[in-house]
């Protein structure tokens, strides 16, 4: 099923073939393929008919690992480009061995955890975003050449992540990013793809999918727990990025337990920086 998480999706395809959905693009991947998927962005993966592929996933806080890291903000800002209509979400292996045997080295220090495993992951982890920025189409890099721009709307961002169950007004965001109005509107659609409003829905879709799964409280309850205003706004913003309703998800995500599910919709553990799946 579709579905979102709250921090950046990084998976090796260890097998295997079959499709990866991002929004409205489609990518096929085979074995050694690394898949790239932003932080509340729905997708889905799928085997090809009558195989099963195998894969392993790492679930990073970026702004947590770089903050803790002092990795310098204007490093920090080309990961927005993720998120770029131009960006491919499935990076071959074979063509970037280097990527490849980064990613992999990460997966042996979780499997192996010897002595300072956990600053070598981190250490490993921001190697290889910074490495991955270096894919970035030409195309985008011209449209978001400015890092300054980037780094403009990282205030409205972290201000949504943490107040989206409020009444958020765009006037707040765009004054925490010192911007005017109009100026704020045009630069988050150019670096998210999408307009403020839609990406605080978005974010709320994704947390309450969370207490779907993991409570008994009704929809209306979730609805107005993550910042909705009636049932009717929730039941139609979720359909329209689910593709199914609340109730419908609800039961369908529970028939997979959750140590089984290919896909983890669940926060990553305050002690841990990343985790394999």
């Amino acid at each position: 099923f579709l579905h979102c998480h709250n921090c950046l999706e990084l998976g090796f395809c260890h097998g295997g073939s079959g499709i990866l959905l991002v929004e409205n693009k489609q990518y096929s991947f085979e074995d050694y393929d690394i898949s790239v998927v932003c932080p509340n962005t729905m997708h889905i993966s799928k085997s090809s008919m009558g195989t099963r592929s195998q894969w392993e996933y790492l679930y990073i806080d970026t702004n947590r690992l770089f903050k803790e890291y002092l990795v310098p903000e204007f490093m920090q800002a080309p990961l927005f480009m993720f998120d770029s209509p131009d960006f491919p979400n499935i990076v071959s292996g074979r063509k970037y061995p280097e990527l490849k045997n980064l990613f992999l080295n990460i997966l042996k220090e979780f499997r192996d955890q010897s002595e300072n495993y956990q600053l070598n992951i981190a250490c490993l982890s921001i190697s290889f975003l910074l490495e991955l920025t270096r894919l970035l189409p030409k195309e985008s890099k011209t449209h978001y050449s400015n890092q300054k721009t980037k780094l403009a709307i990282y205030p409205a961002i972290q201000y949504i992540d943490k107040n989206y169950a409020e009444s958020i007004k765009i006037e707040k965001l765009s004054s925490l990013c010192s911007l005017s109005l109009t100026h704020f509107r045009r630069i988050f659609k150019a670096i998210m793809g999408e307009s403020p409003l839609s990406y605080l829905n978005r974010v709320r879709i994704n947390k309450s999918c969370e207490l779907l799964y993991n409570t008994e409280e009704s929809v209306l309850d979730i609805a107005l727990k993550v910042g909705f205003s009636s049932n009717t706004s929730y039941n139609r913003n979720f359909t329209a990025l689910m593709n199914t309703t609340p109730l419908q998800w609800r039961k369908k995500s529970r028939t997979i337990p959750k140590n089984n599910m290919n896909f983890s919709i669940f926060p990553v553990p305050q002690q841990d920086i990343s985790k394999p799946d």
